[in-house]
């Protein structure tokens, strides 16, 4: 029998960009209403990726 997708929840992963410019950004408060949104949504959250930019130009 084939796999119906429609079944299964769905896998998904969470990312969340912070500016080393912005002292006192969490990248929590990105990612708590992100996970909440997957959590109401029915997915399922396989990975969190937390991305901590400079804010110049290299």
């Amino acid at each position: 029998m084939p796999l119906n997708l429609t079944d299964q929840p769905g896998r998904v992963a969470l990312y969340a960009r912070v500016s080393t410019l912005d002292k006192g950004l969490d990248p929590e408060t990105q990612l708590r209403p992100l996970r909440e949104y997957a959590q109401h949504r029915g997915f399922a959250v396989i990975e969190e990726y937390v991305y901590q930019a400079s804010g110049t130009s290299e």
